[in-house]
């Protein structure tokens, strides 16, 4: 019979290995995940300062750019392309020399400017499964 120091060292490792398995999981499913070549995926982009709308549902596939002139007249260079980083399907952002990632649908903001992006088949996908046709 296991004592009850033994019971709680048990469920102690247990806890544990559950959370590491956890905690890699998104990792575990993005790489076994079905990678088809994100240069061919469809995306829509839209750009916006809070004062005025650049881009609204702008489609693209591999890598998308666009220049723009803030209301207070600063020029910005946005570069978004859709790649695999560290194991994960994401947007590389470059914006002006800076470098962030976003998730195939997500929202950024840098200062005044906003990016929205979103994978087109697979927000179509979640139109049909409400309903939409």
């Amino acid at each position: 019979m296991i004592g009850f120091k033994n019971k709680t060292v048990i469920s102690v490792l247990a806890a544990f290995a559950v959370g590491v398995f956890v905690g890699n999981l998104p990792t575990a499913l993005a790489t076994s995940a079905k990678t088809s070549n994100l240069a061919q995926k469809t995306f829509v982009v839209s750009i916006n300062e809070v004062k005025q709308n650049f881009v609204f549902a702008d489609e693209f596939s591999g890598t998308y750019t666009k220049s723009v002139t803030l209301s207070d007249g600063t020029q910005r260079q946005i570069e978004l392309t859709p790649m695999i980083h560290d194991g994960m399907p994401v947007v590389r952002l470059k914006d002006t020399g800076g470098l962030t990632y976003m998730t195939l649908n997500g929202t950024t903001t840098n200062g005044k400017l906003m990016i929205q992006i979103e994978d087109k088949e697979a927000s179509l996908a979640a139109l049909k499964a409400q309903g939409w046709k």
